[in-house]
Formats: structure tokens, C-alpha cells, sequence
């Protein structure tokens, strides 16, 4: 169905809302929870007086209050779920410690202030802004990601690059066959250990023992033999594998 231009008033009149509506949305959420500590700007100069004047419990309830403001703005900045219901708490605690400790208000008074801003706060916020849930918290890095991370550290060491190469290229196998990883990780384990504990040693100034360079190369090349070894397996395997399949296509006569 094709549209006429130009458009009608009724229509350009409600795009014109939309777009305004779009307009006050986007500034509401930019702005979400500012108006608040604009609310406590007397608590400033309150502060003041109570320094000059030495009252300390009148200075811990300006204090508190400026700062249970902050923490609630913060929160509706924030915008998690239940985060304006947090924030509305903590709005209407400042303004009991404020009206009932700094002010000396009658306690009742002070709660049905308190109450007042929590409900206030309430009003004002709820459904500005669609809250969002907390994100989840990253995943732990599996053995392979820790491994990485530790042969990364290693492999600085100018004198360890040879053998974190050829730790690197064991970690590249296993990531391909993760099924092999429990026949590893023993290997893993002693190998990432020991050259965790050199690094250490290297970085704090040692110098190399003349027994180094052939221990690193007993390292490389158990390294080199674990690969080795994780490649028969798979070929066995393969192997296996075709004459089980060669075996099965003769018995149902397709060789």
C-alpha cells in the first residue's frame, strides 16, 4: 500500500510526538537520579556551620546524608533491576538522619519525612528507564585458559622461549583433542610448575646454573615426545576406526 506526500497533518502531528516523546525519554535517562544531589546543596553549607561551631554529631548527619544521596543517585545511574527500590531506601534513610539527628526533629516527624522522600523517589523514578539485569559474572578460565595464561609469563623469559614454544604447540594439541587433556594434565602440571619456579628465579636476578640449558632441553623435548605420542594414539585410533568400518562393509556385502 503506498504512502501519499505529502503527509497529512494527522500523521505529520503524531510522528512530531513520537519524536518528541523520543526526545524527553532520551533526556530523562541521561539525567536519571541528578536531581538528587542537587536537593542537598543546604547540607554544604550546613557542614560549614557545624565545623565553626564544633558540633560533630550535627557534621556525621550532613555527612551521612550527603552521602547516602550520592549512593542512591549512583544506584539509579546505574539501573539495574530493583536498583530504584535501593535507591528510594537509601533517599529516605538521608532524610530521617538528617531531619531526626541533624535537625533534631521530633522522631515521628523525622520518619514521616523519610518516608515522604522514599515515596517521592519512588514516583519520580520508577519506570523512567527500563532496568536492566546484573550481567553474569565471566566464566573461571578452564586448565588450557590457565595454562595459556602461565606460559605466557614464562615465555618472557628470554632463556624460556625455546621450551614455552614447544609447551605452547602440546597446548595446541590438547585444544584439538580435549578428550586427552586427563592424560596430560600431570604432565602439565610438573612441567608449567617447574618452569614457573625458573622464571621466578630469572627475573629475581639469579644467574643461570650451567645445568640449565640441558634441562631445558630434556623439557623440550618430553614436550616434543608428548606430542608425539598423542598423535599415535590418534592414529591407532584412526585405524581402529577403518577396519572396524572395512570390516562391517564386507559383512553387509557393500565390498
Amino acid at each position: 500500500m503506498s504512502q501519499s506526500w505529502p503527509p497529512s497533518p494527522e500523521a505529520a502531528l503524531r510522528e512530531a510526538r513520537a519524536r518528541a516523546g523520543q526526545g524527553v525519554a532520551a533526556v530523562r535517562a541521561g539525567t536519571r537520579g541528578l536531581l538528587l544531589p542537587m536537593l542537598t546543596w543546604p547540607l554544604i553549607f550546613d557542614s560549614v556551620w557545624e565545623i565553626a561551631t564544633g558540633d560533630v554529631i550535627g557534621l556525621l548527619a550532613a555527612g551521612g546524608g550527603m552521602g547516602l544521596t550520592l549512593g542512591a543517585t549512583w544506584l539509579l545511574r546505574r539501573g539495574r533491576r530493583g536498583d530504584t527500590g535501593r535507591a528510594a531506601i537509601l533517599a529516605g534513610t538521608a532524610t530521617g538522619v538528617v531531619a531526626g539527628v541533624g535537625a533534631a526533629m521530633n522522631p515521628v516527624m523525622a520518619v514521616i519525612l523519610g518516608a515522604g522522600a522514599w515515596a517521592g523517589t519512588r514516583l519520580l523514578y520508577d519506570g523512567a528507564v527500563q532496568e536492566t539485569e546484573a550481567p553474569p559474572p565471566p566464566a573461571p578460565p578452564g586448565p588450557l585458559e590457565e595454562a595459556r595464561l602461565r606460559l605466557e609469563r614464562i615465555a618472557a623469559q628470554p632463556q624460556l622461549v625455546g621450551v614455552s614454544g614447544a609447551m605452547a604447540g602440546v597446548l595446541d594439541d590438547l585444544a584439538a583433542r580435549p578428550e586427552r587433556l586427563s592424560e596430560a594434565r600431570r604432565f602439565l602440571t610438573v612441567h608449567l610448575d617447574g618452569l614457573d619456579r625458573i622464571r621466578e628465579r630469572l627475573e629475581a636476578g639469579a644467574e643461570p646454573p650451567p645445568g640449565l640449558p640441558r634441562l631445558l632441553e630434556d623439557l623440550t623435548g618430553a614436550a616434543d615426545e608428548l606430542r608425539d605420542r598423542l598423535r599415535a594414539e590418534e592414529t591407532a585410533a584412526l585405524d581402529i576406526q577403518v577396519k572396524v568400518l572395512a570390516d562391517r562393509l564386507r559383512q553387509e556385502g557393500y565390498a
